[in-house]
């Protein structure tokens, strides 16, 4: 989610052989049905546990889990299928081990997790002890400002989307259909928050954020640029709903190591935890995809519109 986009572990719940919850994995069952959801929205095949996503151009593209920032593979296990498929394109991304942030190089691709399992770490507890002064005086601010409200149906939808599109047209990314997003929500219980503005009723963030056991993750989202901070509304409104209904931990989504998205979330006490791609053309996606975001911020909003969501059909590492 960016400011302005049962979970499984080792056997004892603790992939990083600590007393953190920050390893924890997505959960068979979950990964299962967000598959099917992209390849029947997308009309891929499947082969294996892989869908088969057609590149615009060479051949297809075998991807583990297209639109997911990591999945329920171990790094291990990964690799070996990785290794299978040598010869053949193919996209594999996996959560690895939490690392300190000092060995992290910029741009690497994280997840920024807050653990909710540590002692003292409910919300309040969480807002006084450990984030920083400045954070807190936004926090107050823009709950003056704004309220919060899980929504459902075409209205919230369309909340959610109109955030979303702000986000990605800044980043110089295309929107994916509305029909991913419905089923997104359907078929994994996807619940939207939209932040509005308590005069005006006007939308100024919303998020879309799903429940995997102990696991709480948001990986879409957006909030206009304002100063009353509506993404910190947002942001703060999922750790509190987690944190009511007993999630562990709390997943921000996938950010470059040091970037604007990056420090955003850090603010809220979130940590970086590395994800792996694994894939037969290794190298920085970041630097790869550069040249074309460049090329689609530039292009006039009716034309992204209308080609954003055929797009998507073809990118197997979005």
């Amino acid at each position: 989610m960016s400011p302005e986009g049962a979970a499984t572990g080792s056997p004892n719940g603790n992939s990083d052989g600590g007393g953190s919850r920050l390893g924890l994995r997505h959960s068979p069952d979950f990964v299962s049905t967000w598959r099917s959801v992209y390849c029947e929205a997308y009309r891929w095949r499947r082969e294996g546990r892989f869908a088969v996503v057609p590149a615009l151009f060479g051949s297809p593209v075998l991807s583990y889990l297209p639109g997911l920032d990591h999945s329920d593979l171990e790094v291990a296990e990964a690799r070996a299928l990785s290794r299978e498929l040598a010869g053949r394109r193919h996209s594999l991304r996996v959560l690895g081990a939490p690392v300190p942030e000092e060995s992290l190089a910029p741009g690497a691709p994280v997840v920024m997790r807050l653990d909710l399992s540590a002692g003292g770490a409910d919300p309040e507890s969480h807002r006084r002890d450990r984030l920083r002064h400045r954070t807190r005086w936004a926090l107050r601010r823009a709950a003056a400002r704004y309220a919060v409200s899980e929504e459902k149906g075409p209205e919230g939808l369309a909340a959610f989307r109109a955030m979303l599109r702000l986000a990605l047209d800044r980043n110089g990314a295309p929107l994916p259909p509305a029909r991913l997003h419905e089923a997104l929500v359907s078929e994994l219980d996807g619940r939207i928050l939209v932040v509005r503005d308590r005069g005006s009723g006007e939308v100024a963030a919303a998020s879309l954020w799903f429940r995997d056991g102990p696991l709480a993750w948001t990986p879409l989202g957006g909030a206009r640029r304002a100063a009353d901070r509506p993404g910190h509304r947002a942001f703060w409104a999922l750790v509190e709903q987690a944190a009511a209904e007993g999630a562990e931990v709390v997943d921000f989504g996938r950010s470059p190591f040091g970037g604007g998205s990056y420090g955003f979330k850090r603010q809220f006490g979130a940590v970086p935890v590395p994800v792996r791609f694994l894939s037969d053309r290794p190298g920085d996606l970041r630097r790869r995809y550069a040249p074309a975001l460049r090329i689609w911020r530039a292009l006039p909003r009716a034309a992204t519109a209308r080609l954003g969501p055929r797009l998507c059909r073809y990118l197997a590492e979005y």
